[in-house]
Order: structure tokens, then C-alpha cells, then sequence
């Protein structure tokens, strides 16, 4: 390998110097290197060098490069291209002047253009934050209220108007009528001043409205009426996890799990919280235990597995689980974006680009996929259909695109 290096960098000296002489003798060889070509524009010469280099067909790739700079010198793309082919053969001080042109030209080049490797392009993507926790709606926390319910009034443990007067809160909270579902949880506490899932509700509710402090309150005084309440201990850890206080959050997450270690919504939260912690493997495991006692009825843990694979760099673990939960949702836009940015960092931009597509076919407002799709085209070399997705994301308000746009698009 070391001969096989020294060899081509020799070569690729001899080929340089061959080059500069021709250029400037303006003698042909069968090769192109100059501006007046009027059959190749630089955009297929540069997905043809693309090809020939991943095809390890390095001296065409160079003669390709060098007309390709020919016609462009201001092309950061065919700088960054062949910045990368001297990289790759060993002629690093030559790749570095290289790399420095293009990325006066385009600082964002080296990502672009693969000389930073696919791991790159998380420099410029729009990838899901790690405060970003994808849930599919609130059914299922709120359908744990009508189980226990259903339980309180077989075990005769609430009163027939009680639980009877909590399903219209419910379904209030449902419909979004707040005001109501609070009116009619306090007419209950009227009744029952000690009913623990009175308060737990009012808690519900309350955090629903933005106001932690008073859901604090009322989960608090839920657990001294009830200690042994599963969910109320789960609520706590929600909010103190909300307010930034992780130690309280986590000992309230794990109380919930000791009283009921069935409650997935527990261990879910906790894997939100490991994630918040920075303890990526501690919330692969809650969300495994969820998984194997839910399966696919639980797609909100295959889903927040996956996008914590994909933080943690383990892509093709990201890619199995986020594959099955769009089998279950398939018009899921947030689900195709995801997917699309695994396939663009397993080097299939076309994947990508077709997942990108789907996803602003079902939401044609979404800027971020307008933008990473931009990203994708652009990795192809295709600049025309990149900047018409920048100019997309850009209307919709997507900032890192006026960026890109800004520095890939001038000559555009």
C-alpha cells in the first residue's frame, strides 16, 4: 500500500507538471483543460469525477478535475473535489492549497463536497436537536387516566360521581378546554377534598398551561394523598425534569418504576431524561425494556431509540428502527426527514433525496426538508435543483440556508 501510494503521488506530480506545460502551450493531448470547451459544462464534470473517483480511477479523475478547474477557477466544487483526490494519494501539501482556495471561496466546501467524509455533513444538516423528543400525540398518557378509572370503579375504590365527573375533566383536557376541565376537578375537590386523583389531573392540566410551578403543587400534594399512585410520581419527574432539576426528576421517575414497573410512560421519561444527561446508553436501555414489554404498540420508544442511536453514531441501529416505525406511520413527514438524513450519512444521497421528497409532499411548508434535500442535491452536484430547495427553505424561514445559499449559490 505504501508503494502503491508513492507511486501515484509521483505520478500525479508527473501528471501536474505535464498539465501546467500544456496549459500553457495550449497543446491538446486528448485530454480537456481548457475554459473553451463547449461540450461539457462544469456541472456533469463534476459528477463524472465523482464517479471515476469512487470508481479508484484516479488518473481520469485528475485530467476531469483540472478541465473542470479549467473553466471554473472560482469553482469550490472542483477545488474541494481535487483537494481530496491529492489527499487521498498523498500529496497533502498540494491538497492543502487546494482546500485553502475552495474554502476561501466556500467555507462550507469541506463538508459539502466529502473532503470532511459523510460524518461532515452533520456540520451543515438540519438534524433533530437533542432537546427535540419526537411523540406522536398524548393517547396514550391521557388513556392511562381512563384505565385507572376503569379499575378505581371495578375495585369500588372512588365514588360513582367522582370518577364520573373526572371522565368530563378528561375529556375536557382532550378537547383542549382547560378553563372547564379545571373548573369541574375543583367542584370535585369540593366533594372530595382527599382525592389524590383529583389532584393528580389538576396537576395534568395545569402543566398542560405552562404553569410548572402550580403542577408541582398539585402532583406534590397527590403523592402525600396517595403515595402508592404510580403515575403521580412519574408526573413529578416530568415537571422537575421540565424545571432542570434532574436528581428530583430522576428519583421520582425511579419511584414510579419500583411502585409499577410495568409503566412504560416511566421509563420513557427517564430515557428522556437520560438523553437531557447526556447518558445515551441509559436511555437505549428504558427505551429496550419499553420495547420488549410493548412492542410495536409503543412506536414513540422505537422512534426516540432510533433518534438516540443516531446521536450516539450508531446509524444502522437508527436506521432498523426508524424503517419500522414508518412501516406503522408512512405519512409521518417527521419520520421521512429523519430517515432521508441516515441515508445522506450512509453516502446514499438519492435514498435520501427520495425520503426529503416524500416528506415535503405531505408537509410543503416543511423547511427543514427543503433544506436538507437542498443538501443532498448539492452533494450530487446537481447546484440547479440544491439552490432552488435552498430558495424554498429560505421563504419558509430556514436560517442555516441563507448561509449555504450565500457562499454555493453566487454564480447561480
Amino acid at each position: 500500500m505504501k508503494y502503491f501510494t508513492i507511486t501515484l503521488s509521483f505520478l500525479f506530480i508527473y501528471i501536474n507538471a505535464f498539465a501546467q506545460t500544456q496549459r500553457m502551450n495550449h497543446l491538446s493531448t486528448g485530454k480537456t483543460f481548457t475554459s473553451d470547451s463547449k461540450i461539457e459544462t462544469i456541472q456533469p464534470l463534476l459528477q463524472k469525477a465523482d464517479r471515476e473517483f469512487r470508481s479508484f480511477d484516479y488518473e481520469d479523475t485528475f485530467f476531469t478535475l483540472e478541465s473542470a478547474v479549467a473553466q471554473d477557477p472560482g469553482s469550490a466544487e472542483a477545488l474541494m473535489l481535487r483537494a481530496r483526490l491529492k489527499k487521498m494519494v498523498g500529496m497533502h501539501e498540494e491538497a492543502k492549497l487546494d482546500l485553502k482556495m475552495a474554502n476561501n471561496i466556500n467555507p462550507y466546501a469541506a463538508d459539502l463536497y466529502g473532503y470532511n467524509g459523510n460524518w461532515g455533513l452533520l456540520n451543515v444538516l438540519s438534524i433533530e436537536p437533542q432537546e427535540s423528543v419526537k411523540k406522536l400525540g398524548d393517547t396514550q398518557k391521557l388513556s392511562y387516566y381512563y384505565e385507572v378509572f376503569d379499575q378505581k370503579m371495578i375495585s369500588n375504590e372512588g365514588e360513582t360521581n367522582e370518577i364520573g365527573e373526572m371522565r368530563n375533566a378528561l375529556q375536557d383536557v382532550e378537547a383542549g378546554n382547560f378553563q372547564e376541565a379545571l373548573y369541574t376537578i375543583d367542584m370535585v375537590l369540593q366533594k372530595f377534598p382527599d382525592s389524590a386523583l383529583a389532584y393528580d389531573l389538576k396537576g395534568t392540566v395545569l402543566q398542560k398551561q405552562g404553569n410548572l410551578e402550580a403542577a408541582l403543587v398539585a402532583f406534590s400534594k397527590a403523592a402525600v394523598l396517595d403515595p402508592d399512585f404510580a403515575i403521580t410520581w412519574y408526573n413529578l419527574g416530568e415537571v422537575e425534569r421540565s424545571l432542570h432539576n434532574y436528581e428530583k426528576s430522576k428519583s421520582n421517575f425511579d419511584k414510579a418504576i419500583e411502585l409499577q414497573d410495568d409503566l412504560t410512560k416511566a421509563y420513557f421519561g427517564r430515557a428522556i431524561l437520560h438523553k437531557q444527561m447526556g447518558e445515551k446508553e441509559a436511555a437505549i436501555d428504558d427505551y429496550n425494556t419499553i420495547i420488549d414489554m410493548r412492542g410495536n404498540t409503543y412506536m414513540e420508544a422505537f422512534l426516540n431509540r432510533g433518534l438516540t442511536k443516531k446521536m450516539s453514531g450508531d446509524f444502522t441501529g437508527a436506521l432498523t428502527d426508524l424503517d419500522q416505525v414508518i412501516d406503522e406511520f408512512p405519512n409521518n413527514a417527521d419520520l421521512r426527514k429523519n430517515r432521508g438524513n441516515l441515508y445522506l450519512l450512509f453516502g446514499m444521497p438519492q435514498r435520501a433525496i427520495d425520503d426529503y421528497t416524500k416528506a415535503v409532499e405531505l408537509d410543503n411548508t416543511y423547511a427543514e426538508a427543503y433544506y436538507n434535500r437542498a443538501i443532498a442535491f448539492l452533494t450530487l452536484y446537481d447546484k440547479q435543483s440544491g439552490c432552488a430547495d435552498l430558495e424554498k427553505s429560505i421563504m419558509l424561514g430556514h436560517e442555516m440556508a441563507k448561509e449555504i445559499k450565500m457562499y454555493t449559490c453566487t454564480h447561480w
